[in-house]
């Protein structure tokens, strides 16, 4: 019995053995190929991941009124190369010749060095080196003619990896306009109009070759992707100039915070002037921000017009009525309402009262009139739409705000301090489409930036002025509100722009920020329209925060920048109406004019804009796309019909107006 458990323990002592050197070989083995063939392994095995991997879409792009491109997006190249694909003879052949061609391009190495860091690359077997970033096309199409690289990606090694990047060309129509489309993020045009531009991707077969790198493979089944559509904004890049040059200047002079300038057609609420400037911590001043679009502020008088016609327009008050300003100071509710001008201006009449911005003028015929029934005064500004946003195409835009007698903060003092500006609030485009429906004679219409969408010249939308209010006033009221206007730069608070060479139309307004702490912060504007016999463009200009000693009033702030781009625009008006010019675009003042913009415009077969060149030029251009010519006037050409945009296959006669 003992020999038998003996000779038990004998096999299970050489079974356990055996078992535990199986295992040490298998640890072993384990080792070997995690520590030693694992990186050969993982490379191996990424080369046989092979997936379909989607190809973007070029974006469209963004053109101004008068043709300029404002953004377009770019392809750019980095180059890789697959050493492990080149034939070994074809390397050892051309390596050297390929190495002096790298270190041209690319000089962070000479020749040899370059020569040395490919045979090591190779020998590595390593098959995504970096040879150049960031190429553009015709330094893609050089180093496409490279030794061993011109053999192609299967036998020459050469991988391509496009990326398509997105410039905002124009210098003055900044980003918060054209706005970005990028990481969740949507802001101006690009955001809003994101699903026109973006185009549809396509797709074709990839090979992962390392981490998240991928080498294109042979495809016949590959989807090419989409081009995104063209917008065509309204945006006039001299005006736009004008406009930011303008801004600029008095923001440095009065050492402001932020401020914006937009001009927009009267007939047709085409904007074709956007300017935004606001200093950063550096104390420069670039596009923070669309104040136009986005800030909303109580305006301060400019408001001075909705309680005028609110007055007017319910049939309570005429033009002629008179007001006892009090000596310029009236306390309302123990608060206490003061002219900028001391001891008042006596007793006036309403229209006086406007003209010189009279704060206890407007607020007690206001009181007078609505104080029993404020609900009149509100619900007469609700009515014409006044709250409502102007649905402008840009994201980013706020909602007024117009107190009502049944918001649980409503009190006696909320009416009166909304007669002259405080406690409502607009942004200053929404002001300005109120002035421009003025302008318009009663007709308010919708800010459009952009006219229309193309795809490789054909129409996709076309948007025409959409009406958002067909009167906001009787005709009578709204003749009375424009004399008002002209009066109130001809002698009243805006006479210092008064100019009888360029008849303007308008109402200052300067606001207290922050005035229950008594503070000296101020917010400057003018808003308006010119010329004043003849209504083709409204201006509304608003200058935030100031030097409180330098000067805060919205005459000698806002309003030197809205006589500055009036006189600039308003030089430019044709001297006749024209129906060649159909109120289309500034007379050019370049001597010179890039042709690559009209090369683009070929190729995606619509009109450009033929502003600013010679007859000659343009000339030469059109015939040379097959279209004929007629031509009026001399100089330069300040007109076209057909217009910008129109697809070339609904062209024949080009008709050009010179000056």
């Amino acid at each position: 019995m003992s020999i038998e458990i003996g000779q038990i323990k004998k096999r299970i002592t050489w079974i356990s053995a055996v078992v535990y050197a199986f295992f040490l070989i298998v640890l072993v083995r384990l080792f070997y190929v995690s520590l030693v063939m694992g990186p050969e392994l993982r490379a191996q095995s990424q080369e046989r991941v092979i997936e379909r991997r989607p190809i973007e879409a070029k974006r469209g792009d963004i053109y101004s009124a008068d043709g300029k491109t404002l953004a377009t997006t770019k392809p750019v190249y980095n180059i890789y190369f697959d050493a492990v694909t080149v034939d070994e003879t074809v390397f050892d052949k051309d390596v050297a010749a390929l190495s002096e061609k790298l270190a041209l391009l690319n000089p962070r190495r000479n020749a040899a060095q370059w020569e040395r860091y490919l045979r090591s690359e190779r020998e590595k077997k390593h098959r995504y080196i970096p040879l150049a970033a960031d190429l553009n096309y015709s330094q893609l199409q050089r180093i496409k003619s490279y030794p061993i690289l011109s053999r192609g990606v299967f036998q020459g090694g050469m991988i391509i990896q496009e990326k398509l990047e997105r410039i905002q060309m124009a210098t003055d129509v900044r980003s918060r306009t054209i706005g970005r489309d990028k990481d969740g993020a949507q802001a101006g045009l690009e955001g809003y109009y994101s699903n026109s531009l973006q185009g549809k991707p396509g797709n074709r077969l990839m090979q992962k070759i390392t981490g998240n790198d991928w080498k294109p493979l042979d495809d016949p089944q590959a989807v090419e992707p989409v081009d995104g559509f063209d917008l065509f904004t309204t945006i006039d890049t001299r005006i736009q100039d004008v406009a930011q040059q303008s801004l600029l200047a008095q923001l440095k002079k009065y050492d402001a915070d932020h401020g914006s300038a937009v001009v927009m057609e009267v007939a047709t609420g085409r904007i074709v002037a956007m300017a935004n400037l606001g200093r950063n911590e550096d104390s420069v001043y670039s596009e923070l921000r669309n104040y136009a679009v986005w800030e909303r502020t109580e305006p301060g008088s400019t408001i001075k017009l909705l309680s005028a016609m609110a007055l007017l327009e319910t049939g309570v008050a005429d033009t002629s009525d008179m007001v006892n300003t009090e000596k310029g100071e009236v306390t309302i509710y123990g608060k206490k309402v003061r002219d900028s001008k001391k001891g008042g201006y006596g007793t006036i009449s309403l229209r006086r009262a406007f003209e010189v911005s009279s704060n206890t003028g407007i607020v007690k015929l206001v009181q007078q009139h609505f104080e029993q029934h404020p609900d009149d005064y509100v619900d007469f500004l609700y009515s014409r739409g006044f709250h409502k946003t102007t649905g402008i195409t840009i994201k980013g835009e706020s909602v007024p705000n117009i107190p009502k007698p049944s918001d649980d903060r409503w009190s006696g003092l909320s009416l009166p301090w909304m007669a002259y500006g405080y406690g409502v609030e607009f942004t200053p485009l929404q002001l300005l489409t109120i002035y421009n429906a003025v302008a318009n004679n009663g007709t308010m219409v919708k800010p459009q930036i952009v006219e229309r969408i193309m795809d490789h010249g054909r129409i996709v939308e076309d948007f025409e002025t959409d009406i958002l209010n067909p009167a906001i006033c009787s005709q009578e009221v709204v003749h009375k509100l424009q004399a008002m206007l002209e009066g109130a730069v001809h002698s009243g608070t805006a006479k210092n722009i008064y100019d009888e060479r360029i008849p303007v139309a308008g109402k200052t307004g300067t606001c207290q920020l922050n005035y229950w702490r008594g503070g000296k912060d101020y917010q400057s504007s003018f808003a308006g329209y010119f010329p004043a016999n003849d209504p083709k463009y409204s201006c509304i200009v608003v200058i935030n925060k100031p030097d409180y000693y330098k000067g805060y009033y919205g005459n000698i702030v806002a309003g030197p920048v809205f006589k500055a781009i009036a006189a600039e625009v308003y030089s430019q008006l044709p001297e006749s109406p024209t129906t060649l010019i159909s109120n289309q675009l500034i007379a050019a003042r370049t001597t010179t004019v890039s042709e690559d913009r009209f090369e683009q415009a070929f190729q995606k077969n619509f009109l450009p804009s033929l502003n600013g060149l010679d007859a000659r030029t343009a000339t030469r251009l059109l015939e040379g796309q097959g279209l004929s010519v007629a031509l009026a006037g001399t100089g330069r050409v300040v007109g076209q019909e057909p217009v910008l945009g129109t697809p070339l296959n609904q062209c024949s006669t080009i008709k050009l107006v010179l000056r």
